[in-house]
């Protein structure tokens, strides 16, 4: 499991790089789900009037039992026959949710400006 400074400052890194982004008024949340092996999940609720704030669940032994406390449309089923590797991304009506591994490159600035890549949609006239 990343330690919690190491998590939140990519969640930091992350708020600062897509707040570009955001209108007025819009807030992000970001709930996360620690796992003692694999890494943790992270959960980001956006929308107007929400607030502006980061809260951690209890950590799970493994990332796919955190997993199996978020209401999500992605996995279903026996969670126990999945594993993650790098950053997976789910998208949801006002939320994302990234799974990522424990490896320290998954937790630095340039993951962060990666993972914001994934989610939003590029420039017109920009080259792949």
């Amino acid at each position: 499991m990343p330690k919690k400074q190491l998590i939140q400052e990519y969640i930091n890194n992350f708020r600062r790089r897509i707040a570009m982004f955001f209108r007025p008024g819009i807030g992000m949340t970001c709930k996360v789900y620690p796992a003692e092996t694999g890494g943790a999940i992270l959960e980001f609720t956006l929308g107007p009037g929400v607030e502006n704030d980061d809260t951690y669940d209890d950590s799970s032994s493994t990332i796919t039992d955190a997993l199996g406390k978020i209401k999500q449309r992605a996995f279903g089923g026996n969670l126990n026959g999945f594993v993650f590797h790098g950053t997976n991304v789910i998208l949801e009506d006002n939320r994302f949710i990234f799974i990522k591994d424990d490896s320290p490159t998954q937790w630095s600035d340039r993951a962060a400006k990666e993972d914001l890549a994934r989610i939003m949609p590029k420039p017109q006239g920009a080259t792949p």
